[in-house]
């Protein structure tokens, strides 16, 4: 399966070791939060599917997390608008009709274990106008939600133009929570003519509710 990882760019936090956290600056009156300390290394483990919580987006919808597909742990079961919605790591929504590739599999699984430069590649069989797929762990930050500093993972997903013309292609970046693998949001990057890029939210998470 070819992937590469590497270590050059951008910040990063473990997912439990790492929860050690900046001691915060204090006044006798206006205590400041600790932010966790970012590191370069991926997740320890990918976290089961959220189960029993719940979130509201920015646009007012409830999710709700359901857990597992009993058949598939990876293959995360999500509702809202009163319909389900299976996504796999909690993100990815390959061909309803049939299940994600083993190598596409293990090209999320490589790149979100592996530390910020971690790249991997599989090729998308079932679209048309695309060809490869390059998922690549770009960063971790800490993101906040409702308040309350949650240290995530950036993840690139890059479709490459089934003609091999390099200036089209379709990109979206999930920022994923690491404690829940919940997605905080996702952002679709479009290349134009004039050089510039446009930016669009798809997924903005506002308040997230975790059960127990």
């Amino acid at each position: 399966m070819p992937f590469k990882s590497s270590l050059p760019f951008v910040f990063t936090l473990t997912l439990l070791a790492a929860g050690c956290q900046i001691p915060p600056p204090t006044t006798a009156s206006h205590p400041v939060a600790a932010q966790p300390q970012l590191t370069e290394a991926g997740l320890g483990a990918v976290p089961d599917c959220a189960s029993g919580g719940s979130a509201i987006l920015a646009d007012g919808v409830r999710v709700g997390y359901l857990g597992s597909d009993p058949t598939d742990p990876q293959r995360c079961l999500l509702e809202w608008s009163d319909r389900p919605h299976p996504l796999y790591f909690g993100f990815w929504s390959p061909n309803p009709k049939r299940p994600i590739s083993e190598q596409a599999r293990r090209a999320f699984l490589a790149a979100l274990t592996g530390p910020v430069g971690t790249e991997a590649l599989f090729r998308d069989d079932d679209a048309r106008m695309w060809d490869d797929v390059t998922v690549a762990h770009a960063a971790n930050r800490v993101v906040d939600v409702a308040g309350h500093p949650r240290p995530a993972l950036v993840l690139h997903v890059v479709r490459h133009d089934a003609l091999g013309r390099s200036d089209v292609r379709a990109e979206v970046h999930y920022i994923i929570d690491r404690a829940t693998g919940v997605l905080l949001r996702s952002e679709s990057v479009t290349p134009m003519a004039d050089g510039g890029i446009t930016r669009t939210t798809g997924w903005q998470l506002d308040t997230l509710h975790q059960a127990g």
